[in-house]
């Protein structure tokens, strides 16, 4: 059963958008808690038999959950941290479950080979769908799970997944299984062909991923394994020859390729500029990595032993000085510096301590087991995953997405499993009761927020703006329920202030609209809108105070009903933490247009066009610039006229825009 829970996690996460949804990390949630559940009644199996079930390579895991667990109490944003717990939790049983419950290693190429299906299947709907912008990704209707549009990535193939950058570190790691089932011993022939075409045909869905850091992942992991494996395999010195001069032709035929792909080279030259070169890519000009790199090194250095706390990079990156480029970028894209910002050096040691462990137990056993043989072609698995995963670590967030976090722990628990034969007795008295209970520990915790959370989404619909179409008495009935499951749930208070939002606005433009004033009860029911929009966005303010978009959206709902004074104050609180937003300097604008300050709105306007990143990330929605544009002409108008009046608010806003 324990296996059946990781093949599902595996396929619906590498199916369905990276597993980055809602939809997935609920039931993932109640799955892991069973998967610690299992491993509780491993390691008292164990102690009843005398084996020793955990070891130094399992105690990073158990440490980093306890420090993390601290760290999300004493945090300025429980629940996004709670959610980052929850997926370490995740993470951690797939990983513990690949490495403790593993009948015996026949079932470990079957295993492999489910993951290469699952990769297979994601690399033919990129395939199916070749170079083409936007293109529905499910449904999976036997869940309840609605198709979701791929962000538009213009010609980079993506597969089932929303990002190529993900989808190209998760071909990186079903090639490497690919590569090790090929060369599994006593696999037959035939098979040996198919998945070197297998793993051919991944690697293809890397190339036209156009992902930089998925490529040299690729090259490096590819070349760590083929390396040991030549050392190590049965090959004469003709033989690895033969097989060094292919890999050197096919990096030749990739890199050729590359240069007479115009898609490729007119990335490289946005990233390096004509003229400008390394210069240009170094200063944080061309590629936006370098500047957030920056950015995350100094917010680790206001906190350098515990950090600003879980999943806080985010909201203190908004804050910063130095970020004047109007986008949010969510993580450094850089998973060292992730660490470092939000779990301080304390954190970061426990994770290096869990890499440096699992090394130490790659070398031990490369020398301990014979060449050729089923654990021996694992290891090399471990050490190219290990390679891949830590260079790519240095451009990009994979251990934030489920799928690619999933992947790579479940391959390293296969390759550093432990079958029960293999299992000492040393240890064992004092050891399993241990881990029995830590894990028991680990699967309530897992167990009761991972439920209370579901349990809370269930009630939501996809966003704000959807749930603003249902009636009200449904609406209102919803959130009620969700919050009395989970009032820790951010997104219950936060889509419930956008729903109100967008009705109050919706109802406030069409009175607009027809030149009429708005009848007494359909004023009164904008002023209901209005003050459940305020009670909302208060409940969320207070859940996460580090997030400033929420009190400028509830000032932009306070506008409709003339509470401009409340309004005021929060708009300059917005702008006073975070100057470079195009959102709040846009919203901002609007606000004073409609009081009548026609110099000042002119004057915000012209900021949020001056802020960089003229347009929203792809597949987001509305651009803002051309929204400031606008009203910046029709208040250049009034001025020159010297016209007074009052504008009602902008139809739509982005809430990524900020």
């Amino acid at each position: 059963m324990v296996w059946l829970a990781v093949f599902f996690l595996v396929a619906a996460s590498g199916f369905y958008l990276g597993g980055a949804r809602r939809e997935f990390l609920g039931p993932a949630f109640m799955l892991a808690s069973g998967l610690w559940v299992a491993l509780a009644w491993r390691a008292w199996e164990g102690w009843r038999k005398g084996r020793r079930v955990g070891g130094i390579t399992d105690l990073p895991v158990f440490l980093f959950l306890g420090y993390a667990a601290w760290a999300a109490c004493r945090g300025p944003a429980p629940y996004l941290a709670k959610l980052e717990w929850l997926c370490a939790a995740l993470y951690g049983a797939v990983f513990l479950t690949a490495r403790h419950q593993l009948p015996s290693r026949k079932q470990v190429p079957w295993t492999l080979f489910f993951f290469v299906l699952v990769a297979l299947a994601a690399v033919g709907v990129g395939f199916l769908h070749f170079r083409t912008g936007i293109y529905p990704i499910g449904p999976v209707p036997f869940l309840g799970w609605e198709a979701v549009d791929r962000p538009d990535y213009q010609e980079r193939m993506s597969g089932t997944f929303g990002c190529p950058n993900h989808f190209g570190n998760y071909g990186v790691q079903a090639s490497l299984a690919a590569l090790t089932l090929a060369v599994w011993p006593g696999l037959a022939f035939p098979f040996r062909m198919l998945l070197l075409w297998a793993g051919a045909a991944l690697a293809a869905g890397v190339y036209f991923s156009i992902s930089r850091g998925s490529w040299l992942a690729w090259i490096f992991s590819h070349c760590a394994w083929l390396l040991r494996w030549l050392r190590r395999g049965p090959l004469n010195w003709l033989g690895r020859s033969v097989f060094l001069a292919l890999a050197v032709g096919v990096l030749a035929a990739g890199w050729f390729a590359a240069t007479a792909d115009g898609i490729v080279a007119e990335r490289w030259k946005r990233v390096l500029g004509e003229g400008k070169g390394w210069e240009r890519l170094f200063s944080g000009e061309g590629n936006i990595r370098i500047a957030l790199a920056r950015d995350g090194w100094e917010i680790w250095k206001t906190s350098p032993w515990w950090g600003t706390g879980p999943a806080t990079f985010d909201l203190v990156h908004l804050r910063m000085e130095s970020w004047d480029r109007g986008m949010r970028a969510i993580f450094t894209h850089n998973d060292y510096l992730n660490t470092l910002s939000d779990y301080g050096m304390v954190g970061a040691l426990i994770v290096a301590g869990f890499w440096l462990a699992l090394m130490v137990l790659l070398w031990r056993r490369g020398r301990s087991r014979a060449e050729g043989g089923e654990a021996d072609v694992l290891t090399g698995l471990g050490w190219a995953v290990v390679v891949a995963m830590l260079i790519h670590a240095w451009v990009d967030f994979n251990f934030h997405i489920p799928a690619n976090a999933l992947a790579c722990f479940l391959l390293l628990g296969l390759a550093t499993a432990v079958t029960f034969p293999e299992r000492p007795a040393k240890g064992s008295p004092w050891v399993n009761p241990l881990v029995c209970l830590l894990a028991l520990l680990v699967a309530g915790a897992t167990g009761w927020f991972g439920a209370r959370t579901w349990s809370a989404w269930s009630q939501l619909g996809v966003d704000g703006k959807a749930m603003a179409a249902w009636p009200d008495a449904e609406l209102a009935a919803r959130l009620k329920e969700a919050w009395r499951r989970d009032p820790s749930c951010l997104p219950v208070a936060e889509f419930g202030g956008d729903a109100y939002r967008i009705k109050a606005l919706g109802a406030f433009l069409e009175a607009g609209a027809t030149g009429a004033s708005a009848s007494s009860a359909k004023e009164q029911e904008i002023r209901k809108w209005v003050e459940e929009a305020d009670a909302w966005y208060r409940r969320a303010e207070a859940l996460n105070s580090m997030d400033d978009t929420l009190s400028v959206r509830r000032a932009t709902v306070l506008d409709l009903v003339g509470r401009f004074g409340e309004s005021e104050s929060l708009y300059r609180r917005g702008l006073a933490m975070r100057p470079h937003s195009r959102f709040f300097h846009l919203t901002y604008g609007n606000h004073l247009w409609r009081r009548g300050n026609l110099e000042g709105a002119r004057d915000h306007l012209e900021q949020a066009l001056r802020v960089a990143g003229a347009k929203p990330r792809a597949g987001e929605g509305l651009d803002a610039a051309e929204e400031a544009r606008t009203m910046l002409e029709k208040v250049k108008e009034q001025i020159a006229k010297r016209g007074g009046g009052r504008q009602i608010p902008v139809p739509a806003f982005n809430p990524r825009e900020d």
